[in-house]
């Protein structure tokens, strides 16, 4: 079995190139200025974080002998030492790769293997590969919500590194949450998945606030109308024409509210911040008519002479006034 504290044995002469420094400090402008290596040093107590990637042989010898010396079991320091040299096993040219080697000749199990794979390859901007590894049953998950907030905010950057958007990758923090179900304990990753949440599906974003803590759910039905009748940022140069703005503010309306939400929402979009919001009034009038109280229908006032997509409010509200007849003047009336 290697001897995991043999820097030569370890690293054959191997160490960080100009180019590969340049292309992992380039990644980690991606993630925010922090990789999950650094994180994993930081998790374990190792002083070593503003090492990474190391500069020089001396400087890697020295991150070795920080990571071999440091008080933690035994497979931490292989999981460490593994990432070092998934790095630099580019540079190995024998029939199995460098860190593979490693993994097999320590007994690495097969678990912490596969994180780190995904940890590393969420380093290295390789978010699909990074979410199949991270989702597998055998492993516990580590930095969830730091990994979910990386999936939601890392591919708008990739344009600042000349990398193409995929917009398969899409669907991979809904896979990852639903496959890890982070508890998205910080407010800021909570309402980046709400935002992404509410703009694939606001029908389940709603229920989805059902299952948050009572606390949080105010906040985040607050986010769901924002999202829905704001312009969408997450489908900018994605293929989201079949769930356009028009249909998603519908779906909106329809919704099966409670009466506090529903008298929550309303004071939100007549007197709280959602008052700005595009067509506020007029998904207040939409929820009415979805509703059948068609009496606040005809006695609204606020739309005299509204036009919304060829939609005349004066119109409607005199048909449904007609309709009414004697009845528009009974309060609370409902259909």
């Amino acid at each position: 079995m290697l001897d995991v504290e043999d820097f030569d044995a370890v690293f054959q002469g191997l160490g960080y190139t100009d180019g590969l420094i340049h292309e992992i400090q380039q990644y980690r402008m991606v993630l925010g200025g922090r990789s999950f290596f650094e994180r994993l040093l930081d998790l374990l107590k190792i002083n070593a974080r503003k090492m990474y990637p190391p500069k020089t042989l001396h400087q890697l010898r020295d991150l070795h002998q920080r990571i071999v010396s440091a008080e933690t079991t035994l497979h931490n320091k292989h999981c460490l030492v593994y990432y070092l040299l998934k790095d630099l096993s580019p540079q190995h040219h024998e029939a199995t790769e460098l860190s593979e080697a490693f993994a097999k000749d320590v007994h690495l199990e097969k678990r912490f293997w596969t994180l780190v794979d995904g940890l590393w390859a969420l380093d290295h901007i390789q978010f699909a590969t990074a979410v199949g590894h991270l989702t597998h049953p055998s492993i516990t998950p580590t930095f969830p919500d730091e990994i979910m907030h990386t999936l939601l905010t890392g591919r708008d950057k990739l344009g600042n590194l000349g990398i193409e958007r995929n917009p398969k990758d899409d669907i991979l923090p809904l896979a990852y949450y639903n496959c890890v179900k982070p508890p998205l304990e910080d407010a800021k990753v909570r309402d980046e998945f709400a935002k992404y949440f509410a703009d694939r599906n606001v029908t389940e974003m709603y229920h989805w606030v059902h299952s948050r803590a009572e606390d949080e759910q105010k906040p985040l039905l607050e986010l769901l109308i924002e999202q829905t009748l704001e312009k969408n940022v997450w489908s900018e140069g994605t293929d989201y024409d079949a769930y356009p703005r028009d249909t998603r503010a519908v779906e909106l309306v329809s919704l099966p509210f409670s009466a506090e939400e529903e008298a929550f929402i309303e004071k939100f979009l007549l007197e709280g911040k959602g008052r700005t919001l595009q067509a506020a009034q007029d998904t207040l009038m939409m929820r009415r008519i979805a509703t059948g109280k068609l009496t606040a229908v005809a006695a609204d006032p606020s739309h005299r002479g509204r036009r919304v997509d060829g939609l005349n409010w004066d119109l409607l509200k005199a048909g449904v006034k007609r309709g009414l007849g004697p009845r528009k003047d009974e309060e609370g009336f409902m259909v």
